[in-house]
């Protein structure tokens, strides 16, 4: 009797280990997933959320850049404020000199009303006594135009340059940038020559009398080139000094 009631004490011991053991399993087969399977669902989320967001930011700087392109595109030109204007004109000489007149002290740009209810500027330095050294105006289609004069075509009084705000895709780059003041403004000579060939071409003053005045006369008698009243003003103080300039 004592033999089998200790066979049957052994039985149920190993019957007891077993079902523990099938326990054990289980748990850990329900509860525990191996590190190396969450490392790679962490990641997949971390690159899945990375992706989202870069595509995100890709979108926003898209819709900056349309929406900044629009709103130049939408500037009422006829109804500019004089920063606007200033800055218009920059980006003309950005694209031609590579000089900002807005931003860069030795420049100057000039805002003025006229009699004609057009506004004119003028781009002026700060550090030398020379006369303008460009001029433009907003018409009365809201067109920036630039004076024939500073284009070497004094035949044309006004030339158009822009007719969006902020476009210079009209203007074409000078061969080389010009870093300095002093580079960039014509000589005495060639301002002469080019008042010469106005006085021949508009006024039809006399082109040999013309050449032989001296530039500094030509210059001193100069009052501007910018509207026909004043290139028929710079004519009458010539003609008053040579009589013969009229053919």
């Amino acid at each position: 009797m004592k033999r089998i009631g200790l066979l049957i004490s052994v039985v149920s011991s190993v019957f007891i280990l077993a079902s523990c053991g099938d326990n054990k399993e289980q748990s850990l087969s329900s509860s525990e997933i191996p590190s190396s399977e969450r490392v790679k669902d962490s990641s997949v989320l971390r690159s899945s959320n990375t992706v989202e967001a870069t595509q995100e930011s890709s979108e926003k700087t898209t819709l900056n850049s349309s929406s900044k392109l629009n709103d130049a595109n939408e500037v009422d030109t006829k109804n500019l404020s004089t920063e606007q204007v200033k800055k218009w004109i920059a980006a003309i000489w950005i694209k031609r000199k590579n000089i900002d007149p807005f931003n860069d002290p030795k420049f100057e740009i000039v805002l003025e009303n006229r009699e004609d209810n057009l506004l004119y500027a003028t781009v002026e330095s700060t550090t030398q006594q020379i006369d303008t050294l460009d001029s433009f105006r907003i018409s009365s289609e809201g067109f920036l135009e630039e004076a024939g004069y500073y284009q070497s075509m004094p035949d044309k009084e006004w030339i158009v340059v822009s007719k969006k705000y902020l476009d210079a895709s009209m203007v074409n780059d000078e061969a080389q940038t010009i870093p300095s003041t002093e580079e960039n403004t014509p000589s005495d000579h060639e301002r002469a020559e080019a008042i010469r060939n106005l006085m021949e071409q508009n006024q039809g003053l006399d082109a040999d009398v013309l050449a032989s005045i001296p530039d500094n006369e030509i210059l001193d008698a100069t009052v501007s080139n910018v509207t026909n009243s004043q290139v028929a003003k710079t004519a009458e103080n010539l003609i008053k000094l040579y009589p013969e300039l009229k053919r």
